[in-house]
């Protein structure tokens, strides 16, 4: 039996045509050929739950000053994650009004989110 998707609520603000594939625990968001957010909500690891964000390290202040609940991704250690993501976690107290606002960013084509990369191409129906 297939998890649930976390978060699912956050569906009714993402545009319509986005596509969802899960992985283990994960759910990848693309829009319009990019990746644009995964949602993970796994027992291991729960420090890492929430809303991970395609974006580029050049807009990781503006995001944050728009949405102030964005935080860098850590490993551990104060290891830095692929310094391309942000993070939501999901047991931060603005979590859904933040998550909600993140979608919003999405639907509005905002370009400080969004990574294209081989398969969010494959995965995107081109024919809006």
């Amino acid at each position: 039996m297939k998890k649930p998707m976390p978060y699912d609520f956050l569906l009714d603000y993402l545009p319509v045509s986005v596509v969802i594939k899960p992985a283990i625990g994960m759910f990848y968001i693309y829009f319009e050929g990019k990746i644009v957010l995964i949602f993970r909500q796994v027992g291991k690891n729960p420090q890492h739950n929430g809303i991970w964000i395609a974006t580029r390290r050049e807009d990781h202040a503006s995001l944050k000053t728009t949405i102030p609940s964005v935080t860098d991704f850590v490993l551990g250690d104060d290891e830095a994650f692929e310094p391309n993501w942000l993070q939501l976690k999901d047991d931060h107290e603005d979590f859904e009004e933040a998550a909600i606002a993140l979608c919003e960013l999405v639907s509005h084509r905002d370009k400080r989110i969004g990574k294209t990369t081989p398969k969010a191409i494959q995965f995107t129906n081109h024919h809006n």
